[in-house]
């Protein structure tokens, strides 16, 4: 009986299925191929998104140029092959299974291009088309063949290196670049942060990639002023390596702790571009890249919008990647019971005390913003009863408030407490903005401490309604000091009296 020999898949088949292997986002594909590039020593990577006008219709290509070490004609014959990798299954690098380049590159391409010099002299180059490979013309790879090298500094911003070509972008068709590439730039300097703070230079469409830290601890091009909560937690787990043999390797992790007092007064879209809002959870980093975000290791805490207000990162190198459950595209873990077992006890202890802890902070807050606002809506009030400054005539005729029970007055103006650090001996200073006075309470003076400390918000009745009439004593001075503004001599003298008094303030409380 004669057996014939199948290929082991349809290749015109599997070339169409495997274009929905499951990334996420571009983001994430590119990934793949910025981290081929960190992986051949590059110290640069250039990523450019383009709209190519043709003589049909525009199409959109992407490349992505290192200056690496290059590769040879056989691994730039393989490299394109799903499965095969010059460092497969090792694990002290990003890379692991050989399916990173193919597979990132088909989620978004029907053609893929690699151009490729080791030592800036000769290059090669080879191709990949999902068309010719699902129309039964082709089967395989075309075997790299040699480019000139005129030819390759065409394409190749660097001496040496390797640019990958995403032509045919279908999956790109219909979208906005502008928006794409703003996207994209956030989410390559969060994936990539450690490498960029590192040295690494990764540029989108000439311009470098900012590092984005989502814990708001480091240099970001986000907010930053979240301070480290309690030490670095660290974790020796035990696992047997490849060959068989007992190894073991470390697990670290991290919190943070976002400032409230801060940053609560924020309008919601501050809130959602900054990623507080919505980003509570853990950052998973492996081998110095992150590769998954989500509400891990957090046992039976369920989540709450508290827990937007703190962060929490967990490191590990590859050698781990089956109890973490890494997947072949690394952008998403699957824990398994083991590693649950080992880190979600603290994470979850840690994750509970954090959330009480931004829970106390906002009743503190909310009572301190309650004050101010019955002192500031009260003056507001009755301002209409006095003559407005000249300066702020204008503003108001603008406005034209008319409050109830005014009985068609014309409004006066808004009140506003803010809260800042300035050099003047002060312990406020009045600034009018428009129809709005603005009080700027100094927070290094004594008095201002002392006033707005945590100890001050706990909802003493008896404190409350004398900080409530002491607030109104400085709004009544601050709108004094603009009704002197026409004598600029007597508002100097003004000035000069507000420094003294809160001069010798200072000296009473200390």
């Amino acid at each position: 009986m004669t057996s014939h020999a199948s290929s082991l898949v349809v290749a015109s088949h599997f070339i169409e299925a495997t274009r929905d292997s499951g990334y996420k986002s571009l983001g994430s594909a590119l990934a793949e191929l910025i981290d081929n590039s960190l992986e051949a020593n590059a110290t640069r990577v250039e990523v450019v998104i383009e709209r190519m006008e043709g003589a049909i219709r525009s199409e959109t290509r992407v490349s992505v140029s290192d200056n690496g070490v290059g590769m040879d004609k056989t691994t730039c014959s393989n490299a394109m092959r799903f499965g095969w990798s010059s460092r497969f299954n090792e694990r002290n690098s990003c890379g692991r299974y050989g399916m990173g380049l193919p597979n990132a590159s088909l989620s978004h391409a029907r053609r893929i291009d690699i151009f490729t010099s080791c030592e800036g002299l000769t290059a090669t180059t080879t191709y990949l088309d999902a068309d010719e490979i699902s129309s039964g013309r082709r089967e395989d790879i075309p075997t790299a063949k040699p480019v000139p090298i005129g030819e390759f500094l065409k394409v190749h911003p660097f001496k040496t290196g390797t640019t990958v070509i995403w032509r045919k972008c279908d999956r790109l068709e219909n979208r906005y670049l502008a928006p794409l590439v703003k996207r994209l730039g956030l989410e390559l300097g969060r994936l990539f942060r450690m490498q960029l703070w590192a040295g690494r230079l990764i540029t989108l469409n000439g311009e470098s990639v900012k590092p984005l830290d989502p814990l708001f601890q480091r240099e970001s091009c986000g907010l930053i002023g979240a301070t480290e909560f309690g030490p670095e937690l660290s974790y020796e787990v035990t696992f047997t390596d490849s060959k068989g043999n007992p190894s073991s390797s470390l697990v670290k992790v991290r919190f943070t702790e976002l400032p409230v007092q801060k940053w609560h007064n924020l309008s919601n879209h501050e809130k959602n571009i900054n990623g507080i809002s919505k980003g509570a959870g853990v950052s998973i980093i492996r081998a110095g890249r992150e590769i998954d975000r989500g509400w891990y290791f957090m046992g039976n805490k369920r989540r709450e919008n508290y827990d937007d207000w703190w962060r929490c990162e967990v490191c590990f190198e590859p050698d781990l990647d089956e109890l973490f459950g890494v997947t072949h595209t690394k952008q998403e873990i699957h824990p398994t019971e083991k590693l649950n077992t080992i880190l979600t006890p603290d994470i979850e202890r840690t994750a509970r005390e954090l959330n009480g802890r931004s829970r106390r902070a906002f009743i503190g807050v909310k009572s301190s913003i309650d004050l101010v606002r019955k002192s500031e809506s009260l003056a507001g009030r009755f301002d209409n009863l006095i003559e407005p400054p000249e300066q702020a005539v204008q503003a108001i005729k603008r406005t034209v408030v008319l409050r109830r029970g005014g009985r068609g007055r014309v409004g006066g103006l808004d009140y506003r407490f803010h809260w800042g650090k300035f050099d003047q001996l002060a312990f406020y200073m009045p600034l009018l903005d428009g129809a709005c006075l603005k009080v700027i309470m100094n927070e290094q003076h004594p008095f201002v401490r002392l006033a707005y400390s945590e100890a001050s918000s706990r909802g003493d009745g008896l404190f409350d309604e004398a900080r409530h009439s002491l607030e109104l004593m400085i709004l009544a001075a601050a709108r004094a000091e603009l009704s002197l503004e026409q004598n600029k001599r007597a508002l100097g003298w003004s000035k000069k009296f507000r420094e003294s008094w809160s001069n010798i303030l200072a000296t009473f409380l200390s």
